[in-house]
Formats: C-alpha cells, sequence, structure tokens
C-alpha cells in the first residue's frame, strides 16, 4: 500500500469514527435531556383529552429520535467494523472479504435491531393506554417489523460459518498442512529419482 492510500485510509478511518462518536454523543445527550424532563412536576399528569401521560409522550419523542439515530447510524457502525476486521494482522495477511463483509452485515443489522427495541420500548406507554383493548396490535406490528433484521441477521450468520471455519482451520492447521504435503511431494520425488536409477541401471547391465 503506498502512503497516499495509506492517509487516504487513515483520514477515512478518522472520519468515519468522529461522525459515529457525534450520532452516539447525541444519542446519549438525549437520553439526559429525557431523564432531566421527567424530574419536572406534574409530568405524570395524563395530557387533556387524551389517556396517557407528559412523560410517555416525552418518552415516546425520545425514543423516536434515538431510533432514528441508531438507523442512520447503523451504515456507519458497519463501515468501522468492515474497516477494523478489514485491517493487515501482525503476520501482513488481510482476513478473507467474505468474513469481513458478513461481520459488517451482522453489525448493521444489530443496531437496527436495536433501533426497533428502543422504539418498541418507548412507544409502548403512549400506544398501549391509546389502543386500549387492541393493544395486541401494537405487539404484532412491531413483531413483524423486528422479524426483518432478524432474518437479515440469521442469513448473514449462517453465510459465515464456512468462511469462518476455513480460517480457523487454515490459522490452527496451516502450517501441518503446508508440512504434510512437502514432505509428500519430497517423498514423490524420492522415488521418481530411484526408479530413473533403477532404469538407468538396468540398461547398463544390458549393454
Amino acid at each position: 500500500m503506498s502512503s497516499n492510500d495509506s492517509a487516504i485510509g487513515t483520514a477515512l478511518d478518522r472520519d468515519t469514527v468522529r461522525s459515529t462518536s457525534r450520532l452516539l454523543i447525541g444519542a446519549l445527550a438525549v437520553v439526559g435531556v429525557l431523564a432531566v424532563v421527567t424530574l419536572l412536576p406534574g409530568v405524570d399528569r395524563l395530557v387533556p383529552f387524551a389517556p396517557v401521560t407528559f412523560a410517555a409522550v416525552a418518552t415516546a419523542v425520545v425514543a423516536l429520535a434515538v431510533a432514528g439515530i441508531l438507523l442512520y447510524a447503523a451504515p456507519k457502525f458497519a463501515l468501522l467494523t468492515r474497516l477494523a476486521l478489514g485491517e493487515a494482522n501482525a503476520e501482513g495477511d488481510a482476513r478473507p472479504d467474505r468474513i469481513v463483509e458478513n461481520a459488517g452485515g451482522v453489525v448493521h443489522w444489530l443496531v437496527v435491531f436495536g433501533a426497533v427495541l428502543v422504539a418498541y420500548r418507548g412507544l409502548a406507554g403512549v400506544a398501549v393506554p391509546v389502543l386500549n383493548g387492541a393493544a395486541w396490535a401494537y405487539d404484532a406490528a412491531f413483531l413483524f417489523v423486528a422479524l426483518v433484521p432478524v432474518v437479515f441477521l440469521v442469513a448473514r450468520l449462517t453465510v459465515t460459518v464456512d468462511p469462518l471455519a476455513e480460517l480457523v482451520a487454515d490459522r490452527v492447521a496451516g502450517d501441518d498442512g503446508a508440512a504434510d504435503d512437502d514432505a509428500d511431494d519430497d517423498t514423490a520425488a524420492d522415488g521418481s529419482v530411484s526408479e530413473s536409477d533403477e532404469t538407468t541401471a538396468s540398461e547398463t547391465d544390458d549393454g
């Protein structure tokens, strides 16, 4: 890798880390503001003409904001994972591309799944009292939504098994396998030389 490519990679890493950190800090700040708001007097009162409290409304708004931040940050987390795993190890060997790509996909869908859970928990305080007897519809809706990242997550994990097993086999038994192959090649070569010598000696005797 040239110095220019290395500089570009370092800048990309720094920009990605900075933007991702900004999103996480923003999410934590929003949660902190919610914690302060819930301490205000009267937030546990019902909203006029509605069966929900002011605290539940504030929690729902914050949950939507945090879920949106997580959804926006999911590709950035995936990129950071690929950059981290794609770097060369101490021996200078890069990890297989399939493992790196699938690991980034796993992180992406884990973050998306977390965003769905945050939205589900945060909106429950508003949706369940409003739906009243039909609260099961709220759970069913989020169940179907949550199944999407779960399906993609399982798919990513499934296709990672084989390349990961190959990587482990190469790391654990790679040297022994290479030594055995070299020994087999040497044995075959010795056998060929012996057969050649015997043929030459036979021809000499006949002469």
